[in-house]
């Protein structure tokens, strides 16, 4: 148990954490003005309010649900509609608001589909929240004159009067308003936490039958909590109808579903600001590393499983372990060990992480490559599948890597 004066250490950090990050995004478009850092900003904010509303259901509330994208993608559809409702003149409203509309569509279909699914929990809500997506996913196909089909809906967001001369052409002011919404949304959440109804669902979380006992109805605050997180996703779809100008049936997708699952899981559900470490990870995946390699999915794929078996807190947890452990051996005075032990560490995993890569990158040139693509250039090096060398260089980075960490673990056991 943590006493008084750690817990509210732990808030004030807290605190700190989010005054700092909401600082830091606020200053990013006058550092990085290019259209591409621009977009990953853009991209990375709206995945941070997607992630964090699907944690108010994962790790707030211990909701797992396959189909958190069915939320975002209708808030993202009500909103393209108001966009072109706003073009034609029928509906007068700035382009600032309709993030709010996507908002209340999406608690609207929240609060719709919650009535059903949040009656029950555990693998059957999963289950029936996999199977409303699915529903939804299909209608996009069915009515296409809400959903537009397969092309989806496109609309242009530069429409309306100009507010004090904006008009949301450049990528500069879409960024700008993303970020703001996005910190608007991000203190929301955070200060629904520490409300009545936000430990409440921790207690839900962690024992229902005892939240029943003390008389308040567990499927009640399911279903407030899952109306709450639908409210934000309908703000993450609305955002990203505003950042791409169109909406499809792929933003109802099981992929989308899934894609921010694993960016809560792999930032840690256990933390607030978690689920935006891993929103800015992996959208940095898919917009860099995609240039460099058709297999960043795969990449993205192994770091889920790593996380999820060598550390169940997330980057976040292990960051906070390293905090941890720091100040436990500043106290101590051991502080050259902790940095020599995580030296260690750090180059075993580097030798591993290489060798890795490089028998990734071969497989694929192998498999999906011809001809001159499937020789790999690095650091100088051209490396060709073909050849046994360089198999084994891949061969003797992960050998290496094994090797210390044996040894490694022969001397902390006293053998050498």
């Amino acid at each position: 148990m943590l006493s008084n004066t750690q817990l509210r250490f732990q808030s004030s950090l807290s605190m700190v954490c989010i005054a700092v990050a909401c600082l830091a995004i606020l200053c990013l478009p006058g550092y990085f003005s290019s259209g591409k850092a621009l977009n990953f900003v853009s991209q990375a904010c709206i995945a941070a309010v997607f992630a964090l509303s699907f944690n108010m259901l994962l790790g707030q509330t211990g909701m797992l649900s396959f189909g958190h994208a069915a939320y975002s993608g209708l808030g993202g559809f009500v909103a393209i509609h108001a966009i072109n409702k706003i073009s034609d003149g029928s509906l007068n409203l700035p382009l600032s608001l309709v993030p709010m509309v996507g908002a209340f569509a999406g608690a609207l279909f929240g609060s719709i589909f919650g009535w059903i699914s949040s009656k029950k929990s555990g693998i059957t809500f999963s289950m029936i929240s996999l199977g409303i997506a699915e529903l939804v996913f299909a209608s996009a196909l069915m009515f296409p004159g809400f959903f537009g089909g397969e092309g989806g809906i496109s609309a242009n967001r530069v429409s309306g009067e100009p507010v004090f001369g904006v008009t949301f052409g450049p990528q500069g002011e879409v960024c700008y308003l993303i970020i703001s919404w996005t910190i608007i949304a991000a203190l929301a959440m955070y200060f629904i936490q520490k409300t009545p109804l936000g430990k409440l669902a921790e207690a839900v979380r962690d024992n229902s039958e005892r939240v029943a006992f003390i008389g308040f109805d567990p499927r009640w605050i399911r279903f407030l909590m899952l109306v709450l997180s639908s409210f934000f996703a309908g703000i993450a779809g609305a955002l990203s109808a505003i950042n791409f100008e169109i909406v499809s049936a792929e933003n109802l997708s099981a992929v989308r579903s899934g894609t921010v699952l694993l960016f809560t899981y792999i930032g840690g559900i256990s933390f607030f600001l978690g689920p935006v470490v891993g929103a800015v990870l992996g959208v940095f995946m898919s917009v860099f590393l995609s240039e460099l390699t058709p297999a960043w999915q795969l990449y993205m794929g192994i770091l889920f499983i790593l996380v999820v078996v060598k550390a169940p807190q997330g980057l976040t947890g292990l960051a906070v372990d390293f905090f941890q452990a720091f100040q436990q051996a500043r106290i101590q005075a051991r502080l050259q060990n902790l940095f020599s032990r995580c030296a260690v560490y750090a180059l075993i995993g580097s030798l591993f992480s290489i060798g890795v890569i490089l028998l990734v990158e071969m497989l694929y040139r192998l498999r999906f490559q011809s001809g001159d693509e499937q020789i790999l250039r690095v650091f100088g090096l051209e490396l060709n599948p073909h050849n046994l060398f360089a198999w084994g260089m891949a061969t003797l980075f992960m050998g290496a890597s094994i090797c210390i960490k044996s040894l490694l673990k022969a001397k902390l056991r006293g053998d050498l």
